[in-house]
């Protein structure tokens, strides 16, 4: 049947699951923005089509296990509902009518309703005696959003004490303050207005399905009105649905269990670090190439090979040939290893944040780098090896090789950004199998890099970089990472504990602050650079400017306008700033006397020394490199016999 229902009508006698299929909360600030501005501008004597809502009855078999709710549903009356679609627009009703709750006095009445009486209709509906209460609106039960809808929404007390959070969680959470804002500035007769409005005029078009009807390829092929659901969230319903096709003796009941859990866990992850939330497309599509196969298709892929080839009906009932037909044991082995590789995934991502057995020092740092260079297209590979089930220092022997050539090929020797991408995506499938040692793939990267590693392209690109105003080694897309890298060497070789250099600050772009130092300025003004570098035409000054021995990471953002000073003054202004406060590269610098030409070629050799040995590579002799530091056409000794004339 269907009609137009308000909230009031939806509520009447009915307890409302949103079953295990379904995605979680997903709505974001501009769909509640929606929402509340129809509810702001509806006129009290219109009513307001909010959409559709599907429901689907709950069949005995599965209500009779609600072992909490059964007092309601066989001792009062009320009728079980799954919720097929309009959970999100039903969610953020409920959400809302908390939230109204708390927002007056204990004692108002709205709408002629107690709080007690619109808390029983919507929210948690009590037995007059005794302890027996029913949620009339949730999750189905053991996922993480309907504990947090009943804690940190409904605020009721829990006796599970679990703190599991989501992506969905989150968006639980930051509807509910949303709406609390808006109903901040309110007053309570504003307020009341707003729930009966959004309990009598929002009007939603009621359908209750079939029984015979397949809810799975309902949910599938409804238009998502409110948020189009991820490949992901398909993935979960389409293999729901596939368990339900095998035999009930099969361990299909089992295999909804693990996709349920397989689920919860990857959600667990992809959102555990709210700073840093992980995108769960880029997950299942670098799991798809390290599990299944890769593919030069781009875009859908891996979606259209796992929910229009390989995860299909006609694979369970009826195959067109033998090799296609799917069991219960091949769909389980796939989604333990979504669940098996959503914590590396993790990690790879976030290798600072504490996580259980992922505890190896050198492999944090390892990771680290790859977060900070990229990953290009390594990422299956790295999952392989950490869902392999090797020791830390065999994964620890891949990392570095995959560095050194992400390093090398790309950020060096400008190779395209597909070099070498087929033929390491399409062996992480065989490394995961165990098909391909760890040491053969180390051997494959080092072999790469040994045949397509070029100085001379690095140095065509420092040309280039200052033949079009790019300034040369200051706009190197790697000078960042490099002199990250040079610290860190300063570091480990000073057996310092610490480090000033933040690589978060030492990336940053703030308005009219610097991290990258032109040790001599661009502007050279004052009368000690004009002392130093007044003998040198307006060229060699813009080459020596951007030479890699004159730049020089900063451990904290300085105001622009300080970076012209004196030498003296940079090392130390007399305030408390200064190179000799300031990172390990800084102290460095500070030692040197003067700054001249000659000290930023010495520099400028010195950190490519140091690239040649950290990176295991060779660039050429020194001739080489002082044409790539752009100081082979600068006048030395001019600037000493200056110096000499000036003392």
């Amino acid at each position: 049947m269907d009609t137009l229902k308000s909230l009031s009508s939806i509520f009447e006698h009915r307890i409302i699951r949103i079953p295990d299929y379904q995605r979680g909360y997903a709505w974001q600030e501009h769909q509640l923005n929606d929402f509340w501005e129809d509810l702001i501008h509806l006129s009290p004597e219109r009513v307001h089509y909010t959409g559709v809502l599907t429901l689907e009855p709950v069949a005995p078999e599965y209500w009779q296990r609600w072992e909490s709710d059964l007092w309601i549903i066989e001792g009062k009356g009320y009728k079980p509902f799954y919720i097929v679609d309009g959970q999100q627009r039903l969610t953020t009703s409920v959400i809302l009518i908390q939230a109204i709750l708390e927002s007056v006095p204990a004692d108002t009445e709205l709408n002629f309703q107690s709080l007690a009486e619109i808390r029983q209709q919507y929210i948690l509906h009590s037995a007059p005696t005794g302890i027996r209460q029913s949620y009339l609106f949730g999750y189905e039960k053991d996922n993480p959003s309907d504990e947090f809808l009943r804690t940190g929404i409904f605020l009721e007390k829990s006796a599970s004490n679990s703190d599991d959070q989501t992506f969905y969680t989150r968006n639980l959470a930051k509807a509910k303050k949303f709406f609390e804002e808006k109903l901040a500035a309110l007053s309570p007769k504003e307020v009341a207005e707003i729930y009966k409005k959004l309990t009598q005029k929002f009007k939603f078009n009621l359908y209750e399905i079939d029984a015979e009807i397949d809810v799975f390829v309902t949910f599938e092929t409804m238009n998502n009105r409110g948020k189009p659901l991820s490949n992901l969230e398909l993935l979960k319903n389409r293999l729901i649905y596939l368990s339900t096709l095998f035999p009930a003796d099969s361990g299909s009941s089992e295999l909804r269990n693990n996709i349920n859990f397989t689920w919860k866990t990857i959600y667990e992850y992809l959102g555990r670090n709210p700073d840093k939330l992980l995108s769960d497309e880029d997950f299942l599509r670098n799991h798809w190439i390290m599990y299944y196969k890769f593919t030069r298709q781009t875009g859908d892929d891996y979606k259209n090979y796992l929910l229009d080839e390989k995860f299909t009906v006609q694979n369970v009932t009826h195959p067109k040939n033998s090799g296609d037909q799917l069991t219960v044991e091949e769909v389980n082995h796939y989604v333990m290893s979504l669940q098996h590789a959503v914590k590396p995934w993790f990690y790879m991502h976030n290798p600072s944040y504490p996580l259980k057995d992922y505890n190896d020092e050198t492999t944090q740092k390892l990771v680290d780098r790859l977060v900070r260079l990229g990953y290009k297209s390594f990422k299956p590979l790295v999952l392989a090896a950490f869902c392999r089930g090797i020791g830390f220092e065999e994964i620890n022997t891949l990392l570095k090789a995959v560095e050194r050539y992400i390093f090398t090929i790309f950020t060096l020797s400008r190779r395209r950004g597909h070099t070498g991408d087929s033929n390491f995506l399409s062996k992480s499938r065989d490394y995961l199998n165990n098909k391909i040692s760890t040491e053969g793939i180390v051997n494959d990267l080092n072999n790469w890099v040994e045949r397509h590693f070029s100085a001379n392209k690095f140095l065509e690109y420092i040309v280039e970089n200052y033949e079009v105003g790019r300034h040369g080694f200051y706009h190197w897309d790697g000078v960042r990472y490099f002199l990250f890298e040079y610290e860190q060497a300063l570091k480990a070789k000073g057996k310092q504990s610490t480090s000033k250099l933040n690589w978060n600050e030492f990336t940053s772009r703030l308005k009219d602050h610097v991290t990258l130092e032109h040790i001599y300025p661009q502007t050279d003004t004052d009368p000690y650079w004009v002392s130093k570098f007044g003998h040198l035409d307006n060229q060699q000054r813009i080459l020596l400017t951007h030479s890699l021995g004159n730049l020089l990471p900063l451990s904290r953002s300085k105001n622009s306008s300080l970076q012209n000073d004196a030498f003296a003054l940079k090392k130390n202004n007399g305030v408390g700033v200064g190179y000799y406060n300031g990172s390990i590269s800084e102290n460095e610098v500070n030692t040197k006397v003067d700054w001249t030409p000659l000290e930023i070629k010495e520099r400028g050799i010195t950190l490519l020394n140091f690239m040649e040995k950290r990176w295991g590579i060779t660039l050429s002799d020194e001739v080489f490199k002082e044409k790539l530091l752009h100081v082979h056409s600068i006048p030395f000794s001019v600037a000493v016999e200056e110096e000499e004339v000036i003392a």
